[in-house]
């Protein structure tokens, strides 16, 4: 089998990817034709706002190559340069990439415990910006103490590398248990939205708006406790920092994005993180994202104009309350949502502990005109079975994989 060069990755312009693919080539485990068709779902993906899918994570997905064999390309890759040494620290794997660089599972030496260390980009390095932006992250994750937030550990910078090392978690995200099985029941749903909630109403208690709620921003450990994590666009809301968020910059990911944020508006609050949670909510209930489409701007548009569906008319065995609960989240006047998450705590509790006297009463002006959809006499519609939109040439392939617990 011959080698593989940059020339022939046809889609990706991602160095890191590229050497990855060629190191797979060059060991005789894949071909070309797989590297290049797991890179143009890699593409799609990332054209429709999805979180980015790494080239190991999609080879192991369509049963091209086993997790053995693509931690053994890893470590290949690592001992060729693909990683720099970060003083104290011992990178395990690679487990994730975002927007700004790389999550590894690495060994803090000092206190002999598994961390997930996020390493800025070496592009953004050098931007004072970039640095000043990763940085912002560590210090608003410092801030804050709780159970159902990722914490954070270390911070610094080792050999040109800027790094944040936090606490990780042996466990999927909410958006990996979307992709594999489809939605969830209502009274699992109701308790990771209820921790998450809590996870929200800490944040501002400290001035912090997350501004990226979404599935994969939602860790599940082994005995099911929600994390919320990834707070590299979170925004404090007093003036202790400088805005690195301009107004007219619309941030965070479109399936999930609040209408004010997609609007680019500076004054986002904690009301835009509620919104995004009832995407989020929407999503697990349904197996379906509010908004669906190829393009990033029609979502958008339809986030901004279009009213959504009563999840009911999606899973009929869906509870009104909860459906009330969902369509108030997703209110486009943020006035007409819920107003801070202690009130979303308030009534997701209510579900979870309904009162001696009955069923709750869902949320006032949730429901739109036409009521709740009715429930059909015990049949579910299907929707509760079948996986998550998975756009790309794989749909039909990976739509049967089991979604592997962590990115690469």
């Amino acid at each position: 089998m011959s080698s593989l060069t940059s020339a022939e990755f046809t889609v990706s312009e991602s160095r890191h990817e590229t050497m990855f693919g060629a190191i797979a080539v060059g060991m005789g485990l894949v071909t070309v034709a797989q590297v290049n068709e797991c890179l143009t779902v890699q593409k799609e993906l990332q054209s429709t706002g999805g979180p980015m899918r790494r080239l190991g994570d999609l080879l192991v997905e369509a049963e091209m190559i086993t997790r053995e064999q693509a931690e053994q390309v890893f470590r290949t890759q690592g001992a060729r340069g693909g990683h720099t040494h970060i003083q104290n620290y011992r990178i395990l794997a690679r487990i994730g990439q975002g927007a700004m660089g790389s999550v590894f599972k690495a060994l803090q030496i000092s206190m002999d415990r598994v961390v997930a260390l996020k390493v800025l980009a070496p592009k953004y390095g050098q931007n004072t910006r970039f640095v000043e932006r990763f940085f912002r992250e560590a210090r608003a994750v410092a801030k804050l103490n709780h159970p159902n937030i990722i914490q954070g550990i270390d911070v610094g910078e080792s050999n040109g590398i800027h790094y944040f090392a936090m606490e990780y978690v042996d466990g999927p995200t909410v958006g990996q248990l979307l992709r594999r099985g489809g939605a969830l029941d209502e009274k699992r749903s109701v308790q990771v939205i209820l921790q998450t909630a809590k996870a929200l109403e800490h944040a501002q208690k400290h001035g912090l708006v997350h501004r990226d709620v979404k599935p994969d921003n939602v860790m599940l450990t082994r005995t099911g406790q929600a994390k919320l994590c990834d707070l590299g666009l979170a925004k404090v809301t007093r003036d202790e920092l400088p805005d690195l968020s301009e107004a007219g910059v619309s941030m965070g990911t479109p399936n999930y994005i609040s209408p004010e944020q997609a609007r680019g508006e500076h004054d986002v609050d904690i009301r835009s993180d509620i919104y995004s949670l009832g995407s989020t909510f929407f999503h697990m209930v349904t197996g379906q994202v509010p908004f669906f489409s190829e393009s990033a701007a029609v979502v958008i548009a339809r986030h901004l104009n279009e009213p959504p569906r009563n999840p009911r008319e999606l899973n009929p065995i869906l509870t009104d309350f909860a459906a009330g609960i969902v369509l108030k989240m997703l209110q486009k006047d943020r006035v007409r949502r819920y107003q801070t998450p202690s009130e979303l705590v308030a009534d997701l509790e209510a579900v979870l502990n309904p009162p001696s006297h009955g069923a709750p009463v869902p949320p006032a002006g949730a429901v739109p005109p036409g009521g709740p959809a009715q429930a059909t006499s015990g049949k579910s519609s299907g929707v509760l079975n079948r996986p998550s939109q998975q756009p790309g040439a794989l749909r039909g392939k990976m739509a049967k994989r089991r979604y592997l617990p962590r990115d690469y």
